[in-house]
């Protein structure tokens, strides 16, 4: 057992040895083409925000249907585009091939910092709560785990910058239960707003944050914090609000949620048991995609109504961060499972908050193990098809049935499992190694 205000971080050598192993494993597997038809898509895109401005990115989708991305993201991939966009124009002229690689590889370099960011915060967050070598090995679970990689430095998507927010708006919170400590309430609002300004999925994690936020009772803290997060916000939309580019809001706001509508998008989840139907359909005179918001409803305000009687000011130690970021992990597994309309990248920030969580108790190792398994096959499940012959088509496609199959009734099998068995985990102190019995504020009384 520390003393009360140790913090302990790991020795720097293996530390950045581990760091370094999981930077240069993304890198090789950065080149490979991944999901093309995404990559070239948002390639283009970011192109073109950084030949004619970020508020005329709306142009490059006029008259289509296509969604857009949050401004974060739209700034981000401008910075990105920009990065050694002379000397690309000249390898393109001279070798197309070549230059295509190493385009796609600065298009996921955004991703793979992310990645690296997150596994730098859970490493610092868990030196704080845990002895050194289960801070080593939450950040090597993290970055070494086949989703996470997969996901960022072979599938191509930006799903890595989102998570880290909410990661950091979960951790935060809890942060901000351990103590009187305003200024990390008013920071978990600041990460939530960041989030999603990176991707509008992010809102699933407002009901946990709100309802913690309210159990504050302290009205002039609530206000702060909120009008913090609406504040940046407001920050990253304001170029768009004074350029008047209403089109690009709807293209954010309406068509991201009109673009899919049907009740699984490749998702492994409750609806990839059934046939893809539009969304719209009804089953006893209720849509699909109302039968996903209303079991979603019910599982978020079961998580919150425990949360109203076991989030306690007074809890001993890193407790109160436990419990929040179970139930930050709960929400974002349970949405993805229950919600119509859903990609496979979108349990996503569930991902390093179960790992988290994972390393203060013992209970969740095997639902972080399967939910990491059932993302990797579900990239996987989309990477298969792609380039396959009309004969390779359809084995892969056939094959895939059974990934699909497993893969849902797997995540299906966990949330149920983690819904019926929420009050113990939210209740019980956790089981990691002496987890409960360090006081995360502790740490935080030197400062």
């Amino acid at each position: 057992m520390r003393t009360r205000n140790a913090v302990r971080f790991p020795p720097a050598t293996p530390t950045l040895a581990l760091l370094a192993c999981a930077f240069f494993l993304r890198l090789f597997f950065a080149p490979f083409e991944g999901f093309k038809p995404d990559i070239q898509e948002l390639v283009a895109r970011d192109r073109y925000t950084a030949e004619h401005g970020v508020t005329r990115v709306a142009d490059a989708v006029a008259g289509t249907n296509i969604p857009l991305y949050p401004p974060l993201a739209i700034y981000q991939g401008c910075l990105v585009s920009k990065i050694g966009a002379a000397r690309l124009a000249k390898l393109q002229s001279q070798y197309p091939e070549v230059a295509e690689v190493w385009t796609r590889v600065r298009f996921k370099l955004l991703a793979i910092t992310y990645d690296m960011l997150a596994g730098v915060a859970i490493l610092l967050f868990l030196s704080r709560v845990a002895d050194p070598p289960v801070a080593l090995w939450g950040c090597a679970i993290f970055l070494f785990n086949p989703c996470v990689w997969m996901d960022s430095a072979w599938f191509g998507q930006i799903d890595a910058v989102h998570s880290f927010y909410m990661l950091l708006c979960v951790l935060c919170l809890g942060i901000s239960w351990t103590g009187p400590r305003d200024g990390w309430l008013l920071a978990a609002w600041v990460m939530f707003g960041l989030s999603v300004c990176a991707k509008l999925q992010s809102i699933l994690i407002l009901p946990l944050l709100g309802w913690a936020t309210l159990l504050r009772r302290d009205p002039a803290v609530i206000a702060r914090s909120v009008l913090a997060g609406l504040l940046t916000a407001l920050l990253f939309y304001s170029p768009y609000l004074v350029a008047r580019r209403w089109d690009y809001l709807l293209h954010v706001f309406v068509k991201s949620f009109t673009f899919h509508n049907l009740t699984q998008v490749d998702a492994f989840n409750l609806w990839a048991l059934l046939p893809s139907l539009p969304a719209t359909n009804t089953f006893l005179g209720v849509s699909y995609a109302h039968i996903g918001e209303g079991l979603s409803l019910a599982a978020l305000g079961w998580s919150v109504l425990l949360l109203t009687f076991l989030l306690k000011p007074d809890a001993a130690g890193a407790d109160n961060v436990r419990k929040l970021t179970v139930a930050g992990a709960y929400g974002c597994a349970a949405l993805f499972v229950l919600l119509t309309n859903m990609h496979e990248r979108y349990i996503s920030p569930a991902i390093p908050l179960l790992i988290t969580a994972a390393c203060l108790d013992r209970r969740l190792r095997w639902l972080a193990a399967g939910f990491s398994l059932t993302y990797a096959l579900n990239i996987l499940f989309v990477l298969r098809p792609m380039g396959a012959t009309a004969d390779e088509l359809a084995i892969r496609n056939a094959s895939n049935f059974a990934l699909r199959v497993f893969g849902s009734l797997l995540n299906l099998g966990m949330v149920f499992w983690c819904t019926v068995r929420l009050p113990d985990l939210l209740r019980s102190p956790g089981t990691g190694p002496d987890a409960a019995e360090r006081a995360l504020g502790r740490a935080e009384q030197a400062a």
